[in-house]
């Protein structure tokens, strides 16, 4: 998985986010459906014998919360009567869900497999539904499901030749900031590491710091050096590590960006903001006592209720190492997140795929951009009507970044975000180095890499 269209990316985004656009993009995008491969195939739920009326979601509670999956059921349920949907908040999917997977358990019908506790797809293929026969079956407006949502939505859920997860959210990763803080100081977003140290030491006159990170997502600096890592070094980047090559975190390009982000931690620039990531992330957006935060589009939704009034909240792209990388400035990262699964042991699997059919509508995924400002894998499912600095400033980066997006997926796709987390933690507090930092990281590559439990996926 690599390098996405921004033109379809933009197509499916809608209406109202590509005029948002009009005056940063150079040719404005119209949006057109996607030709149909075939006819759709139709749905009889819940008219087949011995089809279930009782469906229940686990859905991970973070940023989006669970509410737009309880929308989808009350949808669910008003087009069937007398269908019930149960909703499940959690925080750790594979520490709440774990025993109801084991031998003799019973798991949820449909599962939002995300946050930190997410459990590794790779490694238990066999326990959920294949979606491919789903996204060939008709939508509400009768065409094919797969046919409704944006160019390369499904490939994070590929395993193999099976679709075993359809990803919902479409995040865009950045440094995020406050747009009216930057105006106010006359500063502008930097494009290199080493502006970005100057304005960590303008900041530090104001007793602001550059960063901040939670002890539970100190890992979220990770996404932001290998964002700067590939658009310095180019695709080779990319490619080595999301293939798990031998040396991949030993490019010169990863160590590069490593030494930086060790500068910051070495000059007092990154603020240890406790054990929770909301709290602090508060320390940022509510507190104005750091200037950045690298995350995706779930930022604004999360922090909602706790950023200051005059926060205008921004995302922009990350720096690079010098100023002739090899990728453009503008290159991003955006990939589709929020993993959503159907457990082959539930007690209703069709049930969870028909909720999980109803959550990829038109109107649900319209309701999920008003409540989060974030895009879903949904074509034209941002409103026109909708106006936020935090979208607009998402659909931006995509259309300045052209033709230079990309993504990859091998931490959550191995399982390998906690450990991780450990080692980003250890480095902030300074008891790792850079280039140890860099052996630890390619060490835990190197053990998914041999572990014959997963099944490899290869990108060029």
């Amino acid at each position: 998985m690599g390098t996405l269209s921004r033109r379809r990316v933009l197509q499916g985004l809608g209406v109202g986010a590509v005029a948002a656009l009009s005056g940063c993009a150079d040719d404005p995008i119209i949006p057109t459906p996607v030709p149909s491969p075939g006819s759709a195939t139709p749905t009889a739920f819940p008219s087949r014998p011995g089809d279930s009326l009782e469906v229940e979601a686990a859905v991970f509670d973070g940023a989006f919360g669970t509410d737009y999956v309880r929308e989808a059921g009350d949808a669910l349920a008003t087009q069937y009567p007398g269908i019930s949907v149960t909703i499940t908040p959690v925080t750790s999917v594979s520490g709440e869900l774990a025993d109801r997977f084991a031998d003799g358990g019973t798991p949820p019908d449909l599962l939002d497999n995300s946050g930190p506790g997410a459990f590794p797809l790779a490694s238990m293929v066999d326990d959920f539904e294949d979606l491919t026969a789903l996204l060939l079956t008709a939508s509400a407006d009768g065409t094919v499901l797969g046919d409704t949502l944006t160019e390369n939505a499904t490939a994070p859920g590929l395993i193999g030749q099976k679709q075993v997860a359809i990803n919902y959210a479409l995040s865009v990763y950045g440094l995020w900031h406050s747009a009216t803080r930057f105006a106010a100081e006359g500063w502008t977003m930097p494009a290199t590491w080493d502006t970005m140290l100057a304005l960590a030491e303008e900041a530090r006159s104001s007793d602001t710091y550059l960063f901040v990170y939670g002890e539970d997502s100190a890992d979220y600096y990770q996404e932001l050096a290998i964002t700067s890592a590939i658009k310095e070094g180019g695709h080779e980047v990319r490619i080595a590590l999301d293939n798990l090559a031998d040396g991949a975190w030993h490019h010169p390009a990863v160590t590069g960006v490593l030494a930086q982000l060790e500068a910051c931690v070495a000059e007092g620039y990154v603020l240890d903001g406790g054990a929770g990531h909301v709290a602090a992330q508060s320390q940022w957006s509510q507190q104005d006592r750091a200037l950045l935060y690298p995350a995706g589009s779930w930022i604004a939704r999360e922090m909602e209720g706790r950023t200051a009034a005059d926060f205008e909240m921004t995302v922009s792209p990350v720096p690079t190492l010098t100023s002739s990388p090899a990728l453009p400035p503008a290159a991003a990262h955006l990939t589709p997140t929020e993993a959503f699964v159907v457990p082959t042991n539930s007690a209703n699997p069709e049930g969870g795929k028909e909720l999980l059919r109803s959550l990829l509508s038109l109107p649900v995924a319209e309701s999920f951009v008003r409540a989060n400002l974030t895009p879903t894998v949904v074509r034209s499912s941002v409103p026109a009507d909708l106006t936020s600095s935090a979208l607009t400033s998402q659909t931006r980066v995509i259309a300045d970044a052209g033709d230079a997006i990309f993504t990859w997926r091998f931490p959550s796709y191995y399982g390998l975000n906690t450990q991780q987390n450990v080692l980003w933690n250890r480095f902030f507090s300074g008891s790792l180095t850079a280039a140890t930092l860099a052996e630890h990281l390619q060490a835990l590559s190197d053990k998914a890499a041999a572990d014959p439990a997963f099944e490899r996926y290869t990108v060029s």
